[in-house]
Formats: structure tokens, sequence, C-alpha cells
């Protein structure tokens, strides 16, 4: 049963999520998190480093990600694509061989996958699990910004990019939700940045996870929208 404070945080919540967003699609771009194949490809490293832990971790998450977010994420890269719009996407990858530029949180993640399984969970840039997904592989004028920490804006060059290019919104997803995506949001919000978060296009371990995440962030980060919404809106601004 909810407390009476937490149902009065939910009603507070929701009332500032159904504020209305006004989208001007000329200064807007869909920013892609990690959609890595070490993150959706149950066989990899990452992934036998969470069944470790403990049986089964990931099945819902990669269940989520295949299913719902790979495929809703297509669906906002074809309407940013046939309308000549910004994608950025980013990746999660050491830029060194040995690993050596990790921020310390990956690299102590590499060391228990090195004595569990006997392996880095998280690759090198040049792995070919890092790569992004093939469903949603990046054209040749798309950016793709690789990062070692969970946040896209602590250890890239993503925040002048997105001002080069006149960005004032972004429309957010991908993986992990209450990891990279949600730090992400929360530095995108403090630099300036109007943020959509696409709940139906992030995935984390759990839905419990996914549902904190994405109510914590209502309001004071930005919104949380369904793809469908996402699009109506972005049909609307075109």
């Amino acid at each position: 049963m909810l407390s009476k404070a937490h149902e009065r945080y939910i009603a507070a919540q929701s009332q500032l999520n159904a504020a209305p967003i006004d989208i001007d699609l000329a200064t807007t771009a869909l920013l892609i998190i990690d959609m890595q194949e070490y993150f959706l490809n149950p066989q990899s490293a990452f992934s036998r480093l969470f069944d470790r832990r403990a049986s089964g971790l990931g099945d819902y998450f990669q269940e989520r990600s295949k299913t719902m977010v790979e495929p809703n994420l297509q669906r906002l890269l074809t309407f940013f694509r046939a309308n000549t719009q910004r994608t950025i996407f980013t990746t999660v990858a050491s830029e060194s061989q040995d690993g050596s530029d990790w921020a310390p949180a990956f690299k102590r993640m590499n060391a228990e996958a090195l004595g569990q399984i006997g392996e880095p969970a998280l690759p090198a840039k040049t792995d070919p699990w890092a790569r992004i997904v093939e469903a949603l592989e990046p054209t040749a004028d798309e950016v793709v910004i690789n990062k070692t920490t969970y946040g896209a804006f602590a250890s890239t060059g993503l925040d002048a990019t997105l001002r080069n290019l006149g960005i004032e919104t972004l429309v957010l997803g991908g993986v992990v939700t209450n990891r990279c995506v949600e730090t992400t949001m929360r530095d995108a919000t403090d630099r300036g940045y109007r943020v959509i978060l696409v709940d139906d296009g992030s995935a984390t371990f759990s839905q419990e996870m996914q549902d904190a995440t994405t109510l914590s962030l209502q309001g004071a980060y930005g919104f949380v929208r369904q793809t469908d919404d996402v699009l109506s809106l972005l049909a609307d601004a075109s």
C-alpha cells in the first residue's frame, strides 16, 4: 500500500508531466543512448556478468529492449530521418584497448568481470561488441559520440555539438534508464535543454525500477511520454 506522502508526490508529478509541450522541430534532436550489442545480446560478457550476479537478472531488460525499445526507437528514427532532423547516438566504451580511460565505476565492473567470468564486461570502442545494434545503425551523416562515463556530457563534447547544431530540445531514449539515460537527462536539464524521455523507448532491469525512474524525472528534469505521444507532438510541429 502506498503512503499518503507518496500518493501526493505521484499526483504532483503527474500534474507537472501533463503540461503542454511546444516543440520547434528545427531545434529538436533525437538522442539515442548506448543501444549497443553488448547490452542487448545475452551472450555478451556484460550479460553473463549480470547473470552471474543473479540468475535471470537481465531477462526483463533484454526482452523489453529487443521487443519494445528497439522497435520504438526505429519509429522515431524513421520520423527524424524523413524530416531531415538530427539524430545523435552515444556509445559507452573505452577509447583505449586496455580500458585505462574508463571512469572508476566502470573499472570496478571490469575488475569484477575478470574475476567472475575471465574477461571484461565493458569493451573497448574498437570491439565488435561495442557497435550499435544493426536495426538502429547510424548513417554516415549521423553523429556518434563515445563516452567513458554514465552521463553523455561528462566525458564528451556533446554539449558543444548540440549547441553548434542549434538544438534546444532532446527526445531521449535508450539504455539503461536509471543509469546512463537518467544521468544524461539530468545533466541536459542543468545545461538548459528541454528533454522528453520516451518511456517505452528506454529500458532497465525491472518495471518497478523503470516506473520509479520516470516518476522521479517528471517535472524538474523534463517530460515523460510514450512513443505514440512523441510522434504526435513531432507531427504537429512539422
